[in-house]
């Protein structure tokens, strides 16, 4: 982010199409403008010091009047503690726009985060949050404060032009010169540290994904070639970072050169002109200060470049994320009973790849039904429950239930209806009641009875604090089958209308199959529709149709009577 960029930062996005991001930070500006007043203000004040100093050596001394220097003396010091009062005013303001601005865009980045990471079937980590926090510090932080000061450079070039024409030309060509080496920084860093960023996003993203399964790690031996290879990523991320840094630390000893050189030509020039009876010797240290304060905001750009830098980048990935993932259109919520999935030519294709993931794919099942897929690893059967239940977009074909195409749904009714058990679990860090109850205002009852109907009620009994037991991320602290029994708890959550399991018997023991078949036939009685991923022949016993899935498409479809046994060994 230039210094030209910052300054004009709440209308960044205005020759372009309306952005949320660029429309939350332009909703400050009556902030920013009050911000802005402030800075004027404490400019105007900081004058008093100079001009303190001009009295007290051009009147006081020479009258040689205590209650003069006493006066004025009052005067510079209400005239400073205004200042700071501003300043701290000021301050303030900047934190409530950061609260104000993160209120409208948080939710909406975090919204936007899931549904990517939903849709392209992995995580895309915590990142973009991150990237978010910084780009508010920065927009609403100390580091703005340069932008507010810089229209006062031209107004301090000018006071030193009233003082002495000969002052104001050594002032100008020294802030032009700073200036100048202000955006020479700025122009020569920004790639290096646009790369460095590029480089930490990955170590970043690498770290995160290897303490997810710091347990394989360890178990096969990789801790040593795997932190080569972290090691290789972080130091080509230190390197871009170094050369950035170098070449800022070039020109910001250039800047200091010729800050401290100006002052000193200030000085120098001052008591020539001084020597020539052509100002008074107060005014030399007068306007040594102004010309001091008039460089204070070029050094405040170049102290806050890598901070503007990374504001930068990280406004531009949340605008391309939250436009990526626009806001979704407020669906109107049709009260239907009907309890049918009609799933009609369904087709799925993932980017880069020739073949499509799923491709042609028809049934329906009806109210108390339940259809098992079936399939060699790799055929569709993970995909085509994540389209049942609305988290992936299909590429052709048509989705309905109750009537309703999914597009029509409203997100937040249809989630309510349905339950969902992926192959992960996907439990999160909280207690075994936030999990079971999807962290909603739930009734005990509610949740003890979805935990009675997959036969955990005991099993939860069973623990520390019960339903109270707080969970590590991933439902740490649990084993395998009763992460899975834990999650299944959640599906049947309020007697979901449509239910989708894939592979919910993967961690079970015999006893926990036993009550997940006891589980789907209760769940079908009530009338529910269930589609269910998995090779147990003691679910399939469950079940009133088989679908067998080979390269995405249906091999064949029908009721279990219909098929050899070999098919429940796929």
């Amino acid at each position: 982010m230039s210094l030209a960029d910052a300054t004009s930062l709440f209308r960044s996005t205005k020759k372009s199409a309306e952005t949320e991001i660029g429309a939350a930070v332009r909703s400050l500006r009556p902030y920013f403008i009050a911000v802005g007043i402030f800075s004027s203000t404490i400019n105007l004040l900081y004058l008093s010091s100079p001009l303190y100093l001009m009295q007290v050596y051009n009147r006081v001394l020479r009258s040689e009047s205590v209650p003069t220097l006493v006066m004025l003396t009052i005067i510079l010091i209400v005239a400073l503690l205004v200042m700071a009062i501003l300043d701290a005013m000021r301050a303030q303001m900047l934190t409530r726009c950061g609260i104000l601005l993160d209120e409208k865009l948080a939710s909406r980045v975090f919204s936007a985060l899931v549904q990517k990471s939903s849709r392209n079937g992995y995580s895309l980590g915590a990142l973009p949050m991150r990237e978010l926090d910084e780009f508010r510090t920065f927009v609403t932080g100390p580091g703005i404060h340069f932008a507010f000061d810089v229209p006062w450079i031209p107004i301090y070039l000018i006071l030193l032009y009233l003082i002495h024409p000969i002052l104001g030309v050594v002032a100008t060509v020294g802030a032009l010169l700073l200036l100048g080496l202000a955006f020479l920084n700025e122009a020569v860093t920004r790639k290096p540290m646009d790369d460095a960023q590029a480089a930490a996003r990955r170590s970043f993203v690498f770290t995160e994904n290897i303490m997810q399964h710091a347990d394989v790690i360890r178990a096969m031996g990789m801790e040593s070639a795997v932190e080569r290879h972290w090691q290789g990523s972080r130091a080509g991320m230190l390197f871009s970072q170094a050369f950035a840094s170098d070449r800022n630390a070039l020109i910001s000893a250039g800047i200091r050169f010729t800050r401290l050189l100006l002052q000193s030509l200030i000085l120098g020039t001052g008591a020539w002109l001084a020597i020539d009876h052509a100002i008074n010797p107060a005014t030399i240290f007068a306007a040594s200060i102004i010309m001091g304060r008039a460089i204070i905001p070029v050094e405040q750009a170049v102290s806050a470049w890598k901070q503007a830098a990374t504001a930068r980048t990280g406004y531009q990935r949340i605008r391309d994320l939250l436009n990526e993932i626009p806001v979704s259109e407020l669906k109107t919520i049709v009260p239907t009973n009907e309890t049918i999935l009609d799933v009609k030519n369904l087709s799925y294709r993932v980017s880069g790849r020739p073949k499509a993931v799923l491709d042609d794919v028809s049934f329906k099942i009806g109210e108390g039904e339940a259809l098992a897929v079936v399939g060699a690893s790799a055929s569709g059967k993970s995909t085509l429950a994540k389209l049942l239940i609305g988290a992936l977009q299909p590429a052709g074909g048509d989705i309905s239930f109750g009537g309703l195409n999914y597009a029509h749904w409203d997100p937040a009714e249809f989630g309510r209806i349905t339950g969902y058990l992926p192959q992960d679990v996907g439990l999160f860090a909280g207690s075994v009641r936030e999990n079971i109850s999807r962290f909603k205002d739930t009734s005990t009852d509610q949740i003890m009875e979805a935990a009675k109907l997959a036969g955990i009620h005991e099993m939860v009994l069973a623990l520390p604090k019960q339903y109270d037991t707080m969970l590590g991320p991933g439902g740490l602290g649990l084993s395998g089958g009763q992460r899975q029994r834990i999650g299944l708890a959640r599906a049947l959550l309020g007697g979901p209308r449509l239910l989708v399991l894939d592979e919910p018997n993967a961690h079970l023991d015999v006893e926990g199959v036993h009550a997940l078949s006891k589980a789907l036939f209760l769940i079908k009685a009530q009338g529910t529709a269930v589609v269910v991923v998995t090779h147990q022949p003691a679910i399939l016993s469950v079940v009133d149709t088989i679908l067998v899935l080979n390269a995405g498409k249906i091999e064949k479809l029908g009721p279990p009577q219909s098929f050899a046994a070999p098919v429940l060994q796929r």
